[in-house]
């Protein structure tokens, strides 16, 4: 997750140069990282922007029963006071989307907040809309904030100073009597600290929104040998890693696969080995015949299955007396 989103952020993005989705389309988000600078978690406080707290402990559950797929951002709070969520950026707030489904076993409290430049504010000024959120118990549910009731305030960016508030009432409402603009719509949950899960994020306008579906972290698994060609008997050493995107060791468990030659599939030689201080899983083998060897990650709640390529180990035979 990026950090908290500033209002000196908020007010230089504002600036920013949109270029218009041209079609609803769906965008697959490995873990909490969005492939995007105009729509990503982040988190921000629940009465004023001006106080973000701490940022959550962010996760990947699986949840077969997720919107999207079989997996979500899992999201704690340290702390009552500050909510996480997604923060898009956005060229017209008016009857842009921003909904998200969430699901909380304890039930939770958390904030919608629009920030944007009408026509006809003065330089350094914004206006500022805040509604409360609910999420009950009762499993996945979808939050609408672009329907909810704002109570608004026009404000000094730079400071949070207030210049004037207005009546609450909903964003079509506002920006058609105030105007329209650019701005940031966040919407997030866990004012209250309880922990809770997020996916199916949706932004845009009618023909041009885009949802993110939270999946899994990508992974990837390395094998090498000790040896590519040996005399039947004779050990070989097979390492195997798992690495983030970032390519940072996963330090993950691994079980060695086997296809000797002859053999039309793969069987496991080894239960679930235990990765070893530098991240690396290591098996030692003694083929008798020519054989192919991998491993195998096995599903976890951020990463799906997955092997690594194939490593063959060439035998030949002792020579006859």
């Amino acid at each position: 997750m990026r950090r908290a989103a500033t209002t000196a952020l908020l007010v230089v993005g504002l600036a920013w140069p949109l270029a218009p989705a041209q079609a609803d389309e769906t965008v697959v988000v490995p873990g909490t990282t969005f492939p995007t600078t105009s729509t990503y978690l982040t988190w921000f406080g629940c009465e004023s922007l001006y106080e973000s707290g701490e940022g959550p402990v962010s996760t990947v559950v699986l949840d077969d029963d997720a919107p999207l797929g079989r997996r979500a951002a899992g999201l704690d709070q340290p702390a009552t006071g500050a909510a996480a969520g997604p923060v898009s950026l956005v060229a017209s707030v008016a009857g842009a989307s921003h909904d998200l489904s969430v699901r909380a076993a304890e039930g939770s409290t958390g904030v919608a907040w629009v920030w944007y430049l009408a026509p006809d504010m003065a330089a350094g000024e914004v206006w500022a809309g805040r509604a409360d959120l609910v999420a009950g118990v009762d499993g996945w549910q979808q939050l609408d904030p672009a329907t909810a009731s704002y109570a608004w305030s026009r404000v000094e960016a730079a400071t949070g100073a207030v210049r004037e508030t207005v009546r609450p009432t909903t964003l079509d409402d506002f920006t058609a009597e105030r105007g329209d603009g650019p701005g940031y719509l966040l919407s997030g949950m866990g004012c209250d600290g309880q922990a809770f899960a997020l996916d199916r994020v949706r932004v845009g306008i009618p023909g041009a929104v885009t949802t993110y579906d939270l999946e899994a972290s990508p992974v990837t698994t390395s094998a090498a040998a000790s040896h590519d060609r040996v005399t039947a008997g004779d050990e070989v050493v097979l390492s195997g890693a798992s690495t983030d995107a970032s390519g940072r060791s996963m330090g993950s468990a691994l079980v060695l696969e086997a296809r000797p030659q002859g053999d039309a599939e793969f069987g496991p030689v080894t239960d679930e080995l235990v990765a070893g201080p530098d991240g690396t899983v290591v098996a030692t083998v003694a083929p008798e015949v020519s054989t192919d060897y991998r491993w195998f990650f096995g599903e976890r709640p951020y990463a799906d299955a997955h092997w690594s390529p194939v490593v063959r180990v060439t035998v030949e035979q002792p020579a006859g007396p």
